[in-house]
């Protein structure tokens, strides 16, 4: 099953994720949502003023624990495009078929890297090829992302992209890894579409987010929040109350938007039907692309 009926959940979590090989990632940022429309709260970091992503997930683990049901967004791609050429990576000796399989190739190839870093799968000679700079580099998009620009809400870079500010392989190499892990550490873990969501009364369901298509979907910004009044009325259009002048303080500015606006976006989408019912997408496409 890839398609899901609305749920009700307990809090909402919107991740700004970093591609960052560092230990501390200013521009990893976490914030919830309650049920209702109060405002959205940044989460701080519990090892310092910057995060990193082994505290992240021993937090998401923690936390994941709690008798809850929990809506998680997270800022990268889950998957790479597979349908335009029926496969990820056309002509490599191996080719995953699902979400899960790419994921399970991807930590065989950076399993040796700390902090779930994840360079080593794009610098492989197997795979390096595809990503920009190789020789089958294409910019491919998944399914999702074409849609997601036919319907105005922005344009999400190709996956295969390793160049700018924009490029999301290594920040989404890394991200499966931790999806992953995440996987084989918990039970009551739905990862959607690829996973059934059960109707226990614990269960923390994780998507795939592009949180500019919730600005571009608000009408009030056509690029990044990078001030509280912006960001308010980014607010207001998800039914929020608006969050304190001085939030966005400190460095990261866009990321902690980006995350607050997140947050308050899934909490008022999750309800929609047609979110989870995705008109035109085959759950074959959905199950290999997300």
């Amino acid at each position: 099953m890839k398609h899901a009926p609305p749920h009700s959940f307990d809090r909402f979590i919107g991740v700004d994720w970093s591609e960052a090989r560092g230990p501390r990632l200013p521009r990893l940022q976490v914030a919830e949502a309650l049920v209702g429309e109060t405002k959205p709260n940044l989460i701080p970091c519990p090892n310092g003023k910057y995060c990193s992503r082994e505290a992240f997930v021993a937090w998401f683990l923690e936390t994941s624990r709690l008798p809850q049901r929990m809506l998680v967004g997270f800022d990268f791609a889950f998957s790479f495009p597979r349908k335009d050429r029926q496969q990820f990576f056309p002509g490599a000796t191996y080719s995953p078929e699902t979400a899960p399989d790419l994921w399970n190739c991807v930590e065989r190839y950076c399993s040796n890297s700390e902090r779930f870093y994840a360079a080593s799968f794009v610098e492989d000679v197997t795979y390096a090829r595809y990503f920009q700079g190789g020789e089958l580099f294409e910019r491919r998009l998944r399914i999702t992302d074409q849609r997601c620009h036919q319907s105005g809400l922005g344009r999400p870079e190709s996956i295969f992209r390793l160049v700018g500010p924009a490029q999301l392989a290594k920040g989404s190499l890394a991200g499966m890894r931790v999806l992953h892990h995440l996987r084989g550490k918990l039970n009551n873990l739905s990862i959607w579409p690829f996973d059934e969501i059960p109707l226990s009364r614990s269960v923390v369901v994780v998507v795939d987010i592009y949180p500019g298509a919730f600005v571009k979907m608000s009408g009030v910004a056509k690029g990044k929040v990078r001030c509280t009044n912006t960001l308010n009325r980014v607010l207001v259009y998800f039914r929020s109350a608006p969050v304190h002048e001085k939030v966005l303080e400190g460095g990261a500015v866009d990321d902690k938007a980006d995350a607050l606006i997140a947050a308050a976006a899934l909490r008022h989408l999750s309800s929609d039907g047609t979110v989870w019912a995705p008109e035109g997408l085959a759950e074959a496409q959905l199950w290999q692309e997300g």
